[in-house]
């Protein structure tokens, strides 16, 4: 089961290390994790390949005999500009999590708030922030909210469904929601008064946190400033950062 799928992210690592892993993720759609659980499907496969094809191009023919960093992956082409140093960042952000997977097991707060701290860092955005649904799908409640120029921490804010329902709409049934206008995405308008107009946030990258096959809760990326249209390399970042909040919760100690 997968096999194919796997191979395809076994490809997209010889061509660029862990770059090419997630630039493969961002195209196709698809985490090399959710690669693992899916079965080899004609669709599932087409927006692979078509992927890989297209790593491939990006990294030229001779992708296996290009200069390697001493992290073993190839290095970014035009590595000055802004977009090229953020994927870095989320590269590098990414990566640290990955050797921190002790954390997972460990404290879901204490978890949370390095993730808040490492997205923040990553995007380049002023705010993010943890929320989990209560058992009764009535509202969110904010377990960690980081503000990343005053790096302050806080919590307990809540926000109810009866009150924002488009958005909650859009958390049980979207992937991500990228809202490059909040202020005007009908997801995310019903914000602009009450939360986004006073803190001065006009742009939103919310994922939602599934459990299994249950929506559980939301990371929220807040960019603070003008509009920003968020690219697919941070959309599959914001993804990735759920997929950490996920594991924590998954590495909760049982209850007896």
């Amino acid at each position: 089961m997968a096999d194919r799928a796997l191979r395809c992210f076994e490809d997209a690592g010889k061509i660029a290390g862990l770059t090419g892993r997630m630039k493969l993720a961002s195209l196709a759609r698809l985490t090399s994790t959710e690669a693992a659980s899916v079965e080899d499907t004609p669709e599932v496969l087409k927006r692979l390949e078509d992927a890989l094809a297209q790593l491939r191009a990006e990294h030229g023919r001779n992708a296996e005999t290009a200069p390697l960093t001493k992290e073993g992956t190839i290095a970014i082409m035009h590595s000055g500009t802004p977009e090229a140093k953020l994927l870095r960042a989320q590269l590098q952000t990414f990566g640290e999590l990955m050797t921190q997977r002790r954390l997972f097991l460990g404290d879901v707060n204490a978890t949370v708030r390095r993730i808040n701290e490492g997205a923040a860092q990553a995007l380049g955005v002023e705010r993010v922030s943890v929320w989990f649904l209560d058992d009764a799908r009535t509202k969110i409640s904010c377990v960690d909210l980081f503000v990343r120029t005053t790096r302050q921490h806080s919590s307990g804010i809540e926000l109810f469904a009866k009150d924002f329902a488009p958005y909650f709409k859009a958390l049980e049934s979207e992937r991500t929601i990228a809202a490059g206008d909040a202020h005007k995405d009908v997801r995310t308008s019903c914000f602009s008064q009450s939360y986004l107009t006073p803190l001065g946030i006009n742009s939103m990258l919310d994922v939602p946190i599934w459990l299994g096959e249950k929506m559980v809760g939301v990371i929220c990326h807040e960019h603070v400033g003008a509009k920003r249209s968020w690219n697919s390399d941070e959309e599959t970042f914001a993804y990735l950062m759920a997929n950490f909040v996920s594991l924590a919760l998954e590495g909760r100690p049982k209850r007896p």
